[in-house]
């Protein structure tokens, strides 16, 4: 019997293939440019992050320093009165049937309403268009000298400072009074404001952008009791 020359009784050689130099470099190519676009990508998201964490911290500091100055002079206090003010700080107090409710805050330091004393009012001066509402510190030292002092900006609200009944607040809960200088009365503060959440960039086309709201608020009574 003729056998096929072709075919082989021993054992075949195997080809074994690999990457070439090309491919390999083709490949790690490929790998560092995802590589660096994952870091990017990490990077402006922390960024953005970082961003609004500043934002937020930068709305609040000057909110929370307001009110602690606020919280530590009606404790202070002998005379507060709830009211409203100019632009100017002229101040005009609640009184008959009104509510004492509104814009402003006059805290003397002596019972017979001669200085010193401090005001705090809103201010809505309109400077380029954009209302400022900064809420403004007037304080008249002893010897009758004035100073002026921005705490804070971009308020909302102008129902800042109410006086509220302490001595039935059990029974009916906290009420808004008409009389703001009488004893044991708890005074209120709120404080709504609004920042940009992108302060460095303009959103939404030109003169629209994403803004944050906040609100602080606290009650406090005055220790000086007459």
């Amino acid at each position: 019997m003729k056998m096929n020359p072709t075919l082989q009784t021993g054992h075949g050689q195997r080809r074994c293939s690999g990457y070439t130099l090309v491919e390999m470099l083709f490949s790690a190519g490929i790998y560092m440019f995802i590589l660096v676009g994952v870091v990017v990508c990490i990077q402006i998201y922390a960024l953005r992050v970082y961003t609004l964490g500043a934002t937020k911290l930068t709305a609040t500091q000057g909110a929370l320093k307001a009110l602690n100055q606020i919280r530590a002079d009606i404790q202070q206090g002998k005379l507060i009165q709830v009211g409203t003010a100019d632009n100017s700080g002229n101040f005009t107090p609640y009184s008959g049937s009104a509510l004492a409710v509104g814009n402003a805050l006059q805290i003397f330091q002596t019972a017979n309403q001669t200085n010193p004393y401090s005001i705090y009012y809103l201010q809505t001066n309109t400077v380029g268009g954009i209302s400022s509402n900064n809420l403004i510190w007037i304080s008249a030292s002893a010897s009758g000298a004035i100073t002026t002092t921005a705490l804070t900006c971009f308020i909302t609200n102008s129902d800042i400072f109410e006086a509220e009944d302490w001595d039935n607040w059990l029974t009916t809960g906290m009420q808004i009074v008409t009389n703001s200088i009488v004893n044991n009365q708890i005074y209120s503060v709120k404080l709504q404001l609004y920042q940009w959440e992108y302060p460095i960039a303009v959103v939404n086309g030109a003169g629209l952008n994403s803004y944050d709201f906040y609100q602080i608020r606290t009650r406090v009574c005055r220790r000086a009791t007459d």
